[in-house]
């Protein structure tokens, strides 16, 4: 949840990456920064809610790899973090709606492999 930056941080990869993605304004942070932060657990509180606003309006929205993989980081996020913030799950559920009822609108492959993760997260949240 801290900002611990490492001397150097700042060169090439993914901990660079990191590493800007943690000090920059939350208003600057994309889909695929907002992906990459949750992915590796940073900053729940301020994330989560941004990611959630994003999927919203666009519950395929492309973070980096493929439609939906913002979504995916999303549903990856430790049980313990839904189980805290009622009003983040609740919201999740209505994304989850919104991603099945507009599910058409995928490519056959992104749209086999969202359906997949659709039914994952139907048997892990219950909705």
């Amino acid at each position: 949840e801290g900002l611990a930056i490492e001397k150097g941080a700042y060169g090439i990869g993914s901990v660079a990456w990191l590493s800007r993605a943690l000090v920059s304004p939350l208003r600057d942070l994309g889909p695929a920064e907002l992906r990459l932060l949750l992915a590796h657990g940073r900053g729940m509180r301020w994330i989560l809610p941004l990611a959630l606003a994003r999927l919203e309006r666009e519950p395929f929205v492309r973070a980096e790899r493929h439609p939906g993989d913002l979504l995916s980081a999303v549903l990856m996020v430790d049980e313990g973090v839904w189980a805290s913030a009622p009003d983040w799950r609740a919201r999740l559920a209505r994304v989850l709606h919104g991603a099945r009822e507009g599910i058409g609108v995928l490519p056959p492959d992104d749209r086999a492999r969202m359906e997949d993760e659709l039914e994952a997260a139907r048997e892990a949240f219950g909705f």
